[in-house]
């Protein structure tokens, strides 16, 4: 007696996910994530403005600077790196696999996410909201213009040779 297993079944319950379901959820992910720093930064502004204003050390304020800096230097081209390996069939001509969209997207996301956050903790660390406030609204301004549009995961239209008609992915 012989048993197979058809290849669909074998996925083990993993549906595949549709265009417009990964365009959907992309969007639940970004405008969760574009809320979260928001929310944060409220709390560290009305917890700041409650405090006894202790006398810090520049150096822990500048240390949080400077690692809040230099985490966003370092994730953010290394997770546009990684999002561009994520996306290489879209660089061949083909369109992205819908969850390898999600993947590549949140890889960006989160390096400005985590990277704004550490700046914001700075601000609570070091009792006051400059300098460390600076790389948490660089990390808002970077994020921001990156919402998803799907335009990676369906086939590039025009000619790759062509920088006028050929669109790359953001």
């Amino acid at each position: 007696m012989a048993i197979s297993i058809h290849p669909h079944m074998a996925e083990h319950g993993r549906h595949p996910l549709r265009p417009s379901a990964a365009l959907r959820q992309a969007w639940y992910w970004y405008l969760t994530l574009l809320f979260i720093p928001f929310i944060v930064a409220m709390a560290v502004i009305i917890s700041l403005n409650y405090r006894e204003s202790a006398v810090t050390h520049t150096s822990i304020s500048h240390g949080w600077f400077i690692a809040s800096l230099a985490f966003m230097l370092v994730a953010g081209p290394v997770a546009f790196g990684i999002r561009s390996r994520i996306f290489k069939s879209y660089w061949r001509g083909e369109g992205v696999d819908p969850r390898a969209y999600l993947r590549g997207m949140l890889t960006v996301w989160m390096a400005f996410e985590i990277g704004g956050l550490i700046a914001l903790v700075g601000c609570l660390m070091s009792n006051s909201l400059l300098p460390c406030l600076l790389p948490a609204l660089a990390a808002f301004m970077f994020f921001t213009p990156l919402f998803p549009n799907g335009r990676a995961m369906v086939r590039p239209t025009g000619n790759t040779d062509d920088p006028e008609i050929y669109q790359e992915p953001r």
